[in-house]
Formats: structure tokens, C-alpha cells, sequence
């Protein structure tokens, strides 16, 4: 080979490298620096049994997860209709975890679902193990995006998963409150995961294993309110309602555990262990519901006016869903634990049945396919 060609051949050679490395500083220059926990906190998820699933998660993650990693003035870029045209030709890039992502402008009202209406949707598409592995991700991704979820939808969230026999899953998602945002700080929410942990037992006919894992299930949830990441904000921001039982020691919450001890003890003769767990719940149930109220009593009156509080429970229909099992655990207790516990409870039970009762006679027809009346019927009509 001649001079002149090797000459050549070199030139070319360093040309291309230096094309190459004007290329990589440019992309370098354009990605987005963060720090490594930020970094560990990008969203992937797993494969799912469904492409219809797997292209909503994916929708997701790229209409309301990724754009939060943007610097907030490419952020608004993409969300700005000046910009359409312009990010069509030369999309902004960048590179997070070894991922290159490519952002293009985003019609909020014609590209992106809301962010309660996209999580009601994935979730009703959950079906297997798959996919609720996928749960706590997608909650995760959605609280690094800094996207609010009201009350009323963690509390949808909590009975479909319910539902679909999944409530540890959402009980998970609890224990990384930090990265998930899932607090357990509102009574509905609370009392919905504990209605569910409860129903898994008796679906299971109560199966010794299933109700004990349940009961496990029932304590961890009762142990998280102690947490500080689980404290409601108004008790940060606002002292509690005069009046007011903190959720740890609400009965609605401790008759939850004590029904499954109470069927531990009742059907399988649990051990010592399990029928102290069943004394002290009993105890504290009684200490904390003066004799003679109602159920719906128990909290001052201000915070049954707030739907958000404890007005949930002004729904008939909700009310006996929730407080039948509840009724079902103190008429158990009450044969199982020591006699001055159960004539104590005997009052409380009297008091319950009536309010569930009445609530039942004040539904209005058609009742058959209410959740509470189906609910009913299954303890007690069966």
C-alpha cells in the first residue's frame, strides 16, 4: 500500500473516532445527571400475563414515571405545545441507569390518562402473580413522580386487590411507605385491608394455617399505625380531635386480629400464646368501647361529617360489610375467653348485632346483590 493511501486510511480512521467521541460528549452533555439513589429508584416492569397489561404499564411509565426524571425546564418543554414540532425532529435524550430515553411532546388532555383513572385500570387488569408483582413498582414509580392519590382511591385500590386475593400485596407496598407513598393513616383505607385479611381466612374455611397467617397479616397492619411514617398529617399539623381514638386503638381496628385469634382459639385450640394475643385484644377492645355506644359512636361526631374520616361509615352498605365479620369475632371471643372478659364483650356484641341490623332494615330494595347483604349471608344465612 502506498504512502499517500496509508496516510489516507489514517486521516479517515481518526476522523471517524473523532466524529465518534464529538457524538458521545454531545449525548453525554444532553443526559441527565442525578445521584445513584435517584438513579435506583427507575422504574422497570416485569413481564406480565397479558399484552393488554404489559402496553397500559408501559403507557404508564412513559406518559406520567420517566418525564419526572427530566430537569423541570425540559420537563415543561414537553408538556408545551410550542415545542411539538421541535421535539418531533430532535427529541430530548437522556440516560438514566444505561437506558436512553427519548422524550417528544405529550398532549396532557389527549396523551396522558389521569393518574387515578391509569391506576384503576392496570390494577383491574392484575390476574396473576405476574402482575402484582408489578403492584408495588407501579406505586413506587407513581410516588417518585410526585402524583397524589385521594383517600377514597387507595381505599378502591385496597378492596379490589382485596378482592382479587392479593391483600398482602397491598400490606407490602405498606411496609416500603417511603418509596410506595401507601400509608396506612386513614381509617377506611385500614379497615378495608383488614376486612380482606380477614376474608382470606374464612374463604380459606379457616384453614389453621391460613387464618394464622392472617392473624400475622392482621398484626402487622395494627403495627404500622405506631410507625411515624404512617401518622396522619393533621396529627403533624393539627392536634387530634378532642375525643378522638388514634387508629391503634380504635376497636374497629382491633376487633379485626381478635376475630381471627378468636377462631384460632375456637376451632383449632390454639396454644397459650394465641389465646393471650386473644386476652389482651379482648381487654383492649372493652377498655376503648364504653358500654352501650355504637359502633358509629365511638369517634366524636365531627369526624363522621368528614367523608375522609370516618364518614364512610355512614354508607349502610359499607357499614355492614365491614362490621359483620367484626360482629362474627366478638360472638366467638365471647365463648373462649375468661368469663369476666366475656360479659363485657357479651354488651358490646348486643350493641353491634343491633346496629347491623338496623342498617340491614334500612336498606333500600333492591338489596340481593349488595355488597353487605352478600357479605351478611355468608355468616349468618348460610
Amino acid at each position: 500500500m502506498s504512502r499517500r493511501l496509508v496516510l489516507g486510511a489514517i486521516c479517515a480512521s481518526n476522523g471517524a473516532f473523532e466524529a465518534a467521541a464529538r457524538r458521545t460528549t454531545a449525548l453525554q452533555h444532553r443526559s441527565f445527571t442525578s445521584t445513584p439513589q435517584r438513579n435506583a429508584n427507575i422504574t422497570h416492569f416485569t413481564p406480565t400475563s397479558s399484552p393488554a397489561l404489559d402496553n397500559i404499564l408501559n403507557e404508564i411509565r412513559t406518559t406520567i414515571i420517566l418525564p419526572s426524571y427530566l430537569p423541570m425546564a425540559q420537563r415543561k418543554k414537553i408538556y408545551s405545545a410550542k415545542w411539538e414540532k421541535k421535539l418531533q425532529a430532535d427529541p430530548i435524550i437522556i440516560e438514566i441507569d444505561g437506558e436512553v430515553l427519548k422524550f417528544r411532546y405529550l398532549n396532557v388532555f389527549t396523551d396522558m390518562r389521569s393518574t387515578r383513572r391509569s391506576l384503576m385500570i392496570a390494577i383491574s387488569h392484575f390476574e396473576t402473580d405476574a402482575d402484582f408483582a408489578n403492584l408495588k413498582p407501579l406505586l413506587e414509580g407513581l410516588h417518585y413522580a410526585g402524583r397524589k392519590i385521594i383517600q377514597s382511591t387507595y381505599a378502591k385500590v385496597a378492596r379490589l386487590v382485596g378482592n382479587k386475593g392479593h391483600i398482602y400485596s397491598i400490606i407490602d407496598c405498606a411496609r416500603s411507605v417511603r418509596r410506595t407513598g401507601w400509608k396506612f393513616d386513614n381509617s377506611e383505607v385500614v379497615n378495608e385491608v383488614l376486612h380482606s385479611v380477614q376474608m382470606k381466612a374464612y374463604d380459606a374455611d379457616w384453614d389453621q394455617a391460613a387464618t394464622m397467617q392472617a392473624l400475622r397479616w392482621a398484626e402487622m397492619v395494627v403495627e404500622m399505625l405506631y410507625d411515624e411514617a404512617h401518622q396522619p398529617k393533621r396529627y403533624k399539623d393539627n392536634p387530634p380531635v378532642p375525643g378522638e381514638i388514634p387508629l391503634a386503638r380504635d376497636p374497629m381496628v382491633l376487633a379485626a386480629p381478635l376475630h381471627l385469634a378468636a377462631v384460632l382459639v375456637a376451632q383449632h385450640e390454639a396454644g397459650e400464646e394465641v389465646l393471650d394475643k386473644l386476652h389482651k385484644l379482648t381487654g383492649d377492645v372493652v377498655a376503648s368501647w364504653p358500654e352501650g355506644k355504637r359502633l358509629r359512636e365511638l369517634q366524636p361526631a365531627e369526624l363522621y361529617a368528614d367523608f375522609d374520616q370516618m364518614g364512610y361509615l355512614l354508607s349502610r352498605n359499607k357499614f355492614i360489610t365491614l362490621a359483620t365479620p367484626l360482629l362474627h369475632g366478638l360472638e366467638t371471643a365471647v365463648k373462649v375467653v375468661k368469663p369476666e372478659l366475656a360479659s363485657q364483650l357479651q354488651s358490646r356484641c348486643h350493641t353491634l348485632a343491633a346496629e347491623i341490623k338496623e342498617a340491614r332494615d334500612s336498606l333500600v330494595p333492591p338489596t340481593e346483590n349488595l355488597r353487605g347483604t352478600t357479605l351478611y349471608k355468608k355468616f349468618y344465612d348460610a
